[in-house]
């Protein structure tokens, strides 16, 4: 794999520095922020942050044509490295919140610009070899990230933690570029984004996938944003101890993704995704039972989240990308825009929640109702769709 095409290091390197950023800030940009703003009101800076997300996720494809997938890194990871510079020194919210929307719209571009460079760099190999090699790669980066932002809060600072992630990022921008720079850019398609959009959901398959990574990110947004606060200002775990606990957690993103990836074309993405929509569902449902400070019964029951998370993600994934051609830059920003899209809806929907129900951890209860949908949509696959 590496020996026919070496760029494909220099993209998981790229791709495991990004993510080690993202994790370090990812579990803790909540708990952060509400420090600013009163808890249950943070998911509307996230609602900000991904409405823009949305918008320069769909411009791309016109920048890409223009600038080309090398130089838009460069000019995406800069930027992000710079906006958390700013989040590490900034003390006023008025000056934190446009830095901290600006900070998750990078995010989501430079998920894109990789998925992009990785799509261009694996033609002629197994998509879901390629694919579930990456997320491991990165999901170690997230595992490892955990092992220590608990101990860096719990001695330092939030400053520190951002200012860490900003020498990551940093370290990114310079992999990038010295050794992404002779990155290829395909006959970029030109078709118009509203045009592009109707293509996209009248193949179901595209479609389908689209819905199966909506509600994986919808998952993931109510996790990432809201199980931080509840476990510390809830339940009284400390910093150090909710690193013990995610990271745990998170090692089945580092263990599943290569070996699902491998065989998913022997094991299926239909029976897998359902597989992994039950475990989610299942396990985030009995979150809502337990509401005693009992560290590994909160490690066992997130762990198995993650099981099932992890496996939804690489066979989502792999459904998408096994539908569409390198040129189709515009595609993968609508499947990537389910992301920005959940993390819209998951802090409208928490606003409901918390307004309607006595306590915090009812959130956990209507999670895992709705995860069970997902179960339906997976269940719909044919054998003449993948």
């Amino acid at each position: 794999m590496f020996k026919n095409n070496p760029n494909l290091k220099n993209i998981f390197l790229a791709g495991f520095l990004f993510s080690l950023h993202l994790a370090l800030t990812s579990y803790v940009n909540s708990s952060f922020l509400s420090f600013f703003l009163k808890e249950k009101n943070v998911g509307l800076l996230y609602t900000l942050g991904f409405i823009v997300s949305i918008i320069a996720l769909l411009l791309i494809p016109k920048i890409l044509i223009k600038i080309g997938s090398y130089k838009f890194l460069l000019w995406s990871v800069g930027l992000n490295a710079i906006s958390l510079l700013f989040l590490s020194i900034s003390k006023s919210i008025w000056l934190i919140i446009p830095i901290f929307v600006s900070y998750l719209t990078l995010n989501t571009i430079i998920i894109f610009s990789l998925d992009e460079l990785l799509l261009i760099f694996s033609k002629n190999y197994g998509v879901g070899k390629i694919r579930g090699l990456y997320i491991a790669i990165i999901s170690a980066a997230w595992v490892l990230a955990q092992s220590v932002s608990g101990t860096i809060l719990n001695n330092f600072s939030f400053s520190a933690l951002y200012f860490i992630s900003f020498v990551v990022m940093a370290l990114f921008f310079i992999v990038s570029f010295f050794f992404l720079r002779k990155s290829p850019d395909p006959n970029y398609d030109r078709t118009p984004i509203s045009e592009s959009l109707k293509i996209f959901f009248k193949n179901k398959n595209l479609t389908r996938a689209f819905k199966i990574n909506f509600f994986l990110q919808f998952f993931y947004a109510f996790m990432i944003i809201y199980t931080p606060i509840y476990l510390n200002a809830h339940l009284g775990f400390t910093w150090s101890e909710i690193g013990v606990i995610f990271t745990i957690m998170l090692t089945p993103f580092v263990i599943l993704p290569f070996f699902l990836g491998k065989y998913s074309d022997k094991i299926g993405e239909r029976r897998m995704l359902i597989f992994g929509f039950t475990l989610v569902s299942l396990a985030t449902l009995s979150l809502f039972f337990i509401t005693q400070r009992e560290i590994w019964i909160w490690i066992l029951i997130l762990f198995i989240t993650r099981i099932g998370a992890s496996t939804i993600e690489i066979m989502s994934d792999i459904y998408f990308f096994k539908h569409i051609a390198p040129e189709n830059d515009e595609f993968i920003g609508i499947y990537r825009n389910a992301a920005p899209v959940a993390f819209i809806f998951a802090p409208l929907v928490a606003i409901i929640i918390f307004s309607l129900t006595p306590s915090f951890n009812f959130i956990f209860l209507i999670l895992g109702a709705m995860m069970l949908l997902g179960i339906y949509l997976s269940s719909t696959i044919q054998k003449s769709d993948v």
